[in-house]
């Protein structure tokens, strides 16, 4: 199975800091975080810190701002201390929160925590970025990428790619990726975006309990940023779906915004929708990764949802 972390191992790690860093170093461990990134967390003295290794000299940008945006109105994202080059990568360095990864958590554990999640999520439901524009990826300057919701959605999928997806479609006939199946998910996609709301909500764009913190029953973080977005909220709803169905959060959600008189109007046909755009990333992903069993088991999941 192919990685596509940069190459960074944790002694290489350690003496970057040692050298980039203005207080002390020590007891240096790595986080297994995400696709596209090396993460490390270590110590300065008693207080804890988590660097990031990646080829994105945008991601720090993105998260200082959106660090100042959403901070104030109590999300608990870290905030981003020292950000720069380290060779051909970048790195940022974050205060790291307290708690622990829910995701690590005995299910019980994570049920536990789940209506102060459900609290924080409404409050990101409500924050609007004033004098910013545009769905899709929000850039360091706050403005989203496309025109629309419906634009975003599609584009993320064409033939014409730079970057990480440059050349995919060659997976077609390079991989056991299925033209045919993907096609058919793809169009079942862009048939339901209609009933996605205009207005633009903030999405953190890759929403599952690895990327969020708790100490007991209270969400002490929220972290990885780098995806978040300007578009449907139902998004956010579908990532979770999609690894922890278990728990449940989406109805979570829609009974706790019930007790308070809110609706969340086409609920299905928008958590389709985003879960359609969620595996349709993934069996691409899988692909390229040549990791079958993943495939598979994100094919099953869109077939059985379908059904």
């Amino acid at each position: 199975m192919q990685s596509f972390k940069p190459e960074m191992d944790i002694r290489e790690a350690e003496a970057f800091l040692r050298g980039a860093w203005s207080g002390q170093v020590s007891d240096v461990q790595p986080i297994d975080q995400g696709e596209l990134c090396r993460v490390y967390r270590f110590l300065d003295g008693a207080s804890g810190y988590v660097v990031h290794f990646s080829g994105d000299g945008e991601r720090a940008e993105k998260e200082k701002f959106l660090y100042d945006a959403l901070s104030p109105a109590g999300v608990p994202i870290p905030k981003i201390v020292d950000a720069g080059r380290a060779g051909a990568l970048y790195y940022s360095i974050a205060e790291q929160a307290a708690g622990q990864s829910i995701a690590r958590c005995p299910e019980a554990e994570q049920q536990r925590a789940m209506p102060d999640l459900v609290e924080r999520f409404a409050t990101m439901n409500l924050i609007r970025i004033a004098g910013t524009c545009g769905y899709g990826w929000i850039g360091p300057t706050g403005d989203g990428s496309h025109a629309s919701w419906a634009d975003f959605l599609a584009s993320f999928f064409q033939e014409e790619q730079t970057g990480f997806w440059r050349d995919w479609h060659a997976l077609f006939a390079d991989s056991f990726l299925e033209r045919g199946l993907y096609e058919e998910l793809y169009g079942e996609m862009m048939d339901l975006v209609r009933h996605s709301p205009a207005e633009r909500y903030l999405v953190h764009g890759d929403f599952h309990l690895g990327n969020m913190l708790a100490d007991g029953p209270a969400v002490t973080g929220i972290v990885d940023w780098e995806m978040a977005m300007y578009g449907d909220f139902v998004f956010d709803l579908a990532t979770q779906q999609l690894w922890h169905p278990q728990l449940r959060f989406p109805e979570r959600v829609r009974e706790a915004w019930a007790r308070e008189g809110r609706d969340i109007p086409k609920l299905g046909e928008r958590l389709r929708c985003a879960l359609l755009f969620k595996g349709l990333d993934g069996l691409r992903f899988y692909a390229k990764q040549n990791h079958r069993e993943g495939y598979e088991l994100v094919k099953r999941g869109l077939l059985a949802r379908g059904g």
